[in-house]
């Protein structure tokens, strides 16, 4: 493979982590930052520029947060750290040949650096085979270990098996530590993510939004600061190699499935491992742990020599489609993980639960050990619905459900009473049962030889604003009812609008 080296970088979707994990390689407090430019210690980050780094997170493009973060840490960086910088996706569209080593691990011109990454612009595919090929490539003749940092919104787009390169890598003896942080990832996508972590004898890490990224990279934090400790420390005293006996405990999850529980000492929060699907079990020392799903801890775990098994349960949602769903541990509101269309199921330890529709919720979900829970939807059907987008409210608690599009023309719900919302009508009183679908056929008005102004369009009753005629458009789809059209201060009241009809007003 062909090695591309410039000195630049290129910016991570996810400002957060780089502040936790980046922070803490080189600022944690005086005595690490010293150990790190003794040391010459090596980080190479891999980060996506794939045409997904144009989405936004709360509301601001990833790539343009991430621009901002970078640009602050590299003029913050002491001397004495190497540094290195690996993009993919920066240059061509569908190109899966587009990566390139901004920077090697070293030292560069900060100026120059800033300058580069400033005018990076997201473009391409997700070659993640590729890009650790190339990182095999810059760093097999390079001294001591590496740190690969690998930064991906998505899995592999260009049919490589990035997991099976990463064993390929460690085989030929290449000295690195991979680590993965997986953003808004699906589970499928996660699958692929972990084991690059797990082939590379590092650790992944997922987080759906902010803030459970930040708490996910605090535990980053921790463990890096660890790892730095431990080297810092073999440095300064080696130590003779003995062997020590330990008993022996298991944790077992029996019926794990699809999911990976990460493993942490309940008294030093230290990490141990992590308890697969695949494997369903994790031998550790005798003591008390804490398993987290998620940002959820479950507490307690009191390993003796003998195995202890614990049996998860499971909520089920066979009926969903077109939206996620988050669920909440109900008391203290702690992220579990999401009910996606594809699977329609999540294991969780027995507890009670919240299930997050938008900005509505379903509490009270009560799960067993080894029981499934399950869940059937309703809908809410619009199936005229072409030129705009409804957004639907519980009835009761005025929260926020989600949006019915004109591509999807309906949306799942909980069972419960909804109201619709056109600009500033609500169209209120609609029940949604358990497994039905509630149908609401639309009219609309429509202006055929409108041509130079915007007419407003108001229910009759109520005085609310439901949206306008355009020129371009002609038409307005309304719920049935009866309206006025405002011309000016002139209104045209009584304006009666059947379910499935079109209401022609001419000039």
């Amino acid at each position: 493979m062909k090695l591309s080296v410039k000195s630049s970088f290129k910016v991570l979707s996810f400002p957060l982590f780089f502040t936790f994990l980046v922070g803490f390689l080189l600022f944690q407090n005086p005595a690490q930052t010293l150990a790190a430019e003794s040391s010459g210690a090596n980080v190479l980050f891999i980060l996506d520029a794939s045409g997904s780094m144009w989405a936004k997170v709360e509301n601001k493009e990833k790539i343009t947060i991430a621009k901002e973060v970078m640009i602050n840490l590299i003029r913050e960086l002491p001397e004495g750290v190497n540094v290195g910088l690996e993009v993919y996706g920066h240059r061509k569209k569908g190109d899966c040949n587009d990566i390139e080593v901004l920077v090697p691990v070293g030292k560069g011109d900060k100026n120059a650096l800033i300058k580069q990454i400033q005018s990076i612009q997201p473009k391409g595919e997700t070659p993640i085979t590729g890009s650790l090929e190339m990182a095999g490539e810059l760093l097999k003749s390079t001294e001591g270990e590496t740190t690969v940092v690998l930064v991906s919104d998505g899995q592999e787009t260009c049919k490589g098996d990035p997991c099976a390169l990463v064993k390929a890598l460690k085989e030929k003896g290449i000295k690195v530590q991979i680590h993965v942080v997986g953003f808004g990832v699906t589970e499928q996508e996660k699958q692929q993510l972990t084991c690059i972590a797990e082939a590379g004898g590092g650790k992944y890490f997922t987080a759906q939004n902010a803030n459970q990224l930040k708490r996910a990279l605090t535990e980053v934090k921790k463990q890096v600061i660890e790892k730095a400790e431990i080297k810092t420390e073999l440095k300064e005293k080696p130590k003779e190699k003995k062997v020590i006996k330990l008993s022996v405990g298991v944790i077992k999850l029996p019926n794990l499935e699809n999911r990976t529980v990460e493993v942490y000492s309940q008294e030093s929060n230290k990490w141990l491992g992590n308890i697969s699907s695949k494997e369903k079990m994790l031998e550790v020392p005798p003591g008390t742990y804490k398993l987290k799903f998620g940002n959820y801890y479950l507490e307690g775990i009191e390993v003796k020599t003998e195995p202890i098994e614990i049996w998860l349960g499971s909520i089920q949602i066979p009926n969903l489609s077109g939206r996620i769903i988050e669920v909440y541990e109900q008391q203290s509101n702690d992220w579990l993980g999401n009910i996606s269309p594809e699977e329609k199921t999540l294991q969780v330890p027995a507890g009670t639960y919240k299930l997050k529709f938008s900005n509505h919720s379903v509490e009270g979900v009560k799960v067993e050990a080894d029981k499934p829970v399950e869940i059937l939807l309703g809908a809410i059907s619009l199936p005229g619905l072409s030129g705009r987008i409804v957004e639907v409210y519980d009835q009761q608690s005025n929260n926020w459900a989600g949006n019915i599009s004109p591509k999807e023309k309906i949306l799942w719900v909980p069972a419960g009473t909804y109201k619709l919302k056109f600009a500033s009508y609500y169209l209120e009183g609609i029940e949604v049962g358990t497994g039905k679908s509630t149908e609401i056929q639309l009219g609309s008005i429509s202006m055929p030889n409108l041509s130079e102004r915007i007419v407003e369009v108001y229910d009759q009753q109520s005085d609310s604003w439901i949206g306008n005629i355009s020129p371009k458009e002609k038409a307005l789809e309304v719920p049935p009812g009866t309206y006025k059209l405002k011309f000016g201060n002139h209104f045209v009241e009584n304006i009666a609008v059947e379910a499935g009809q079109q209401v022609s007003v001419e000039q």
